[in-house]
């Protein structure tokens, strides 16, 4: 069974790795900055045209798909795709006027159902969408991580298993480089884009057995197409399948576009990481240890990532897996980040949001506010509020009508470390 960590509202397991779908640095501080239109690494800071670059974004998950049309809950939370498209603008105008540096968004063709809609009977006009959306984002000077999903984003829709991913002979190896290729090429030369993403929270698929769990229903594939319903042992990923995984989209993504920087898109691993490596896939549980879990996360983001992505939770009130230690959410954030930037490498908060209470019960967001403030304070480069403008997930969207404070504090924050460089 999985164990979900409490302060994470999303899920683990297949859903949250689909998306609704070290790399340490020798160089010091004191050397040049890089200089140029795109974001660079060096050493534990990002710089943009020669100066350190930060900044606070938000995500927005569906963003092309809401735009394009194909995504699957657009009749239950839009009624129509006119409408949704029209929310997407509506978000992207609220998070320019809100002072939002950027936006990370889920950037793979969808379920099975929504890749059939578009991207398999009309890439042309797929890319043609995405294109236009790139510019609406660009004319409000929004910079975009787009999220890849690497890792489980084509199996399912192959009609294979996950672990085919790792043969070249594959259906789905095919499909994800075919995918990176077009979108990487795509945009490579475009300072729109920020850095490119591998996965949603990967490694939380990491050593956990897939054998008879519950996969996408039926409702989610195209007519006709062979459903599954239940994993097989072989949709299991191992912790050293997806280092491996990592190392080589990371290596494929560099050849395609020596431009950007690139991320995992990793939240933090698992705090029984240790105990399912050691006993996979007859998992016997046991929390790491602080020591064990601060390494593990370390280890999980391998050479050559140019920046450490972490998803962060929290709460006032005690949770996991920071109370397993004794520490608040905001000291775990703390202790990591500084494990991260002595690593000297720059770090990443993909997900920001907040727990007990949530956003909705809480207009001020007290919690989330005090976390910017402590990234700023740790020399975070960036991070990105979970979530913005996204109704699938009431309790937990934003916007500047909604929480006036938050955005100003984004507004604050942006205005002194990214406004110059956007």
């Amino acid at each position: 069974m999985v164990r979900p960590m409490m302060c994470h509202p999303k899920g683990y397991g297949l859903w949250a790795a689909l998306g609704v779908l070290f790399c340490v640095n020798g160089l010091h501080d004191a050397e040049a900055a890089p200089s140029g239109k795109f974001v660079t690494s060096k050493g534990a800071k990002l710089f943009l045209d020669g100066r350190e670059y930060r900044a606070v974004g938000v995500n927005i998950p569906h963003l092309h798909q809401a735009y394009a049309g194909t995504w699957f809950h657009i009749p239950e939370i839009y009624g129509t795709s006119e409408k949704a498209k029209a929310a997407v603008i509506e978000a992207l105008d609220d998070a320019q006027k809100s002072g939002v540096a950027f936006i990370r968004f889920f950037a793979n063709p969808g379920y099975p159902r929504d890749t059939d809609l578009l991207y398999a009977r009309n890439p042309q006009r797929y890319w043609r969408l995405m294109d236009d959306l790139f510019s609406e984002c660009r004319q409000r000077r929004l910079k975009l991580i787009p999220s890849l999903q690497t890792l489980l984003g084509w199996y399912l829709y192959c009609g294979e298993t996950a672990q085919a991913v790792l043969n070249p002979n594959s259906k789905t190896y095919r499909a994800t480089h075919q995918y990176i290729r077009e979108f990487v090429t795509r945009y490579r030369d475009d300072p729109t884009v920020l850095m490119w993403e591998l996965a949603n929270e990967g490694m939380l698929a990491a050593d956990v057995d897939m054998a008879g769990t519950d996969l996408l229903p039926a409702g989610v594939y195209p007519p006709g197409a062979v459903v599954r319903a239940k994993g097989v042992r072989e949709d299991s990923l191992t912790w050293e399948m997806i280092l491996r995984l990592y190392r080589e989209h990371m290596a494929f993504i560099k050849i395609l576009d020596p431009n950007h920087p690139v991320t995992s898109g990793d939240a933090f691993v698992r705090p029984e990481c240790a105990s399912r490596r050691e006993t996979f896939p007859d998992f016997k549980y046991r929390n790491d240890t602080l020591r064990e879990w601060l390494s593990n996360n370390l280890a999980s983001q391998p050479e050559p990532l140019d920046v450490f992505s972490f998803h962060t939770y929290g709460s006032f009130e005690l949770c996991e897996p920071a109370s397993l230690w004794g520490l608040s959410a905001l000291e775990l954030l703390r202790s990591q980040a500084r494990a991260v930037h002595a690593a000297r490498v720059p770090l990443f908060i993909g997900e920001l949001g907040q727990m007990k209470p949530s956003f909705r019960e809480d207009r001020a967001a007290r919690w989330s506010r005090a976390a910017i403030d402590l990234l700023e304070k740790e020399g975070v480069s960036l991070a990105a509020l979970w979530v913005w403008h996204f109704p699938w997930q009431p309790d937990l969207t934003v916007s500047s009508a909604t929480h006036p404070l938050l955005t100003r504090r984004i507004a604050a924050f942006n205005r002194k470390y990214a406004q110059a460089q956007k």
